[in-house]
């Protein structure tokens, strides 16, 4: 059995579906050198559909992370077709039941996740790209932030929560009108074991008070899920950015959170006012709260 480890022009046969291994464009030289990205639970591959020329991304999942779980978050997602920025149409997860001809020859991609390749920019990703947080208006905010909260509330809403809501975590459409939560693998499902690690978030989005199981529960999102918003909402006003320091991803630094010494706590709640009254009382409920199931349920942040 041979070790997975692909380059350029390797040929993957995923049923009657052919994909190739994309040379890395800084390194187009060496010929097997491929395009990868690494993440703490996975390697992320550009591959190319053989017969649609199509771009996918190939999620290698890293030994300690393989489980069952991933493959019943893919039946979710399938089963959720109704649900925009949730849903993601080609989704495969590879398991032996589906695909045993493919994970005999490579056993170590059992459970990979195979989806379309999204070209655009993270929300973490506008809010380090100082010319686009220059163009970021008060009418996009509100926009996107409704958005957010609308798919925020959905899941809430059938009982699942994503467990890991970051600004690294939401894609977006280069017009800002249509987003795509990432990283779906750890997703909070009633009834269904539970990956091999609960998600405790990401710094910067993380409540004070976990319990056991983090942020792997149904109110999972209801910390994080607020500061998103808030960075969405606020992200706009030169003196909110002005606060933050620069190359930061996240409006609050882990420190901050929940405490009275945010740099931009005041400047914050003042935008949050300027906007609407009712954000502020959500946001002070949030920052006080003494676990996730005292935040205020994610309908809440109706915009």
């Amino acid at each position: 059995m041979a070790k997975f480890r692909p380059s350029a022009g390797l040929i993957l046969a995923v049923g009657e579906r052919a994909f190739e291994f994309v040379p890395h464009p800084l390194f187009s030289d060496e010929s097997d050198s491929v395009f990868v990205m690494e993440g703490g639970e996975a390697l992320i591959y550009q591959v190319r559909d053989v017969t649609t020329k199509s771009l996918y991304a190939l999620k290698f999942i890293k030994p300690a992370y393989r489980s069952e779980h991933i493959a019943r978050v893919t039946e979710t997602v399938r089963r959720s077709s109704d649900i925009p920025g949730f849903s993601m149409p080609n989704r495969i997860c590879l398991t032996m039941a589906e695909y045993p001809d493919l994970l005999k020859t490579y056993p170590d991609l059992e459970y990979a996740v195979l989806m379309p390749w999204l070209v655009g920019k993270t929300w973490s990703g506008l809010m380090l790209d100082q010319a686009a947080s220059a163009r970021y208006t008060l009418q996009q905010a509100c926009a996107l932030a409704a958005t957010v909260a609308q798919l925020l509330q959905k899941l809430e809403s059938l009982h699942l929560a994503h467990s890991d809501i970051a600004g690294g975590n939401i894609w977006l459409s280069p017009d800002l009108k249509r987003v795509q939560f990432l990283d779906l693998e750890g997703l909070y499902i009633p009834g269904v074991p539970p990956p091999p690690f609960y998600s405790r978030g990401t710094p910067g989005y993380q409540h004070h008070h976990l319990g056991p199981r983090g942020q792997w529960c149904p109110e999972g999102d209801r910390f994080a899920g607020a500061i998103l918003l808030t960075e969405i909402l606020t992200w706009w006003n030169p003196r909110v950015r002005a606060c933050v320091a620069d190359q930061a991803e996240t409006l609050f630094q882990p420190a901050e959170l929940q405490t009275n010494r945010a740099s931009c706590w005041s400047e914050v709640r003042n935008t949050l006012w300027s906007i609407r009254p009712g954000l502020l009382y959500l946001f002070d409920q949030v920052w006080s709260s003494t676990s996730l199931t005292e935040c205020p349920d994610l309908a809440s942040w109706s915009i």
